[in-house]
């Protein structure tokens, strides 16, 4: 994977940085590394599943950028490439219900031994934030997926359940931990 030659943009969570040191004032900030495997094949699946979104859809999300699809190898639908720009609507899958929660992907990176993205959120998500999800292949050959967020509750109706948002995102962090293992 070749690193992208284009600028970067700002982004909250400095996905591209070893340790997040500047964390802006205002929001929740949190971090967390979940070993994934070991191994340079281990990374290259896991950073393929990862950037077409598999880490949001194994958590209990449907992800939908404009309708499109792609075709894995086995002839699977799955969503498109994550792409910087993108603004998929993330629906969190509550039973029959599916709550919508409009993003935009800031920046998408690939290189050599890291990998991911960062998406945030757009006008009608429970939360105002940013995410990056960054895959790391250290020298000793593990993987991790690590975490990086900042949110606060949005204006209106939800900062009424900002308590039911914090325990979802306690949630959804634990299973996002556990979505390319296998």
């Amino acid at each position: 994977m070749a690193e992208q030659s284009q600028e970067r943009p700002e982004t909250l969570t400095h996905p591209l940085s070893p340790r997040w040191l500047e964390r802006p004032d205002g929001y929740r900030h949190f971090e967390s590394a979940y070993f994934v495997g070991r191994g340079r094949d281990t990374f290259d699946r896991c950073a393929e599943e990862l950037l077409h979104w598999e880490v949001k859809i194994r958590s209990g999300f449907d992800i939908d950028v404009d309708g499109d699809i792609d075709v894995d190898g086995d002839g699977a639908a799955r969503p498109p490439r994550v792409e910087r720009g993108q603004e998929p609507t993330i629906r969190v899958r509550l039973g029959p219900f599916r709550l919508p929660e409009p993003s935009r992907v800031i920046d998408v990176f690939e290189a050599e031994d890291r990998c991911g993205f960062t998406y945030g959120t757009k006008p009608g998500h429970p939360i105002t934030g940013e995410e990056s999800f960054i895959l790391i292949r250290t020298a000793d050959d593990r993987v991790f997926l690590v975490l990086r967020s900042v949110s606060r509750a949005e204006q209106g109706i939800w900062r009424l359940g900002e308590l039911i948002v914090r325990l979802a995102q306690i949630v959804y962090r634990h299973r996002y931990g556990r979505a390319l293992r296998r």
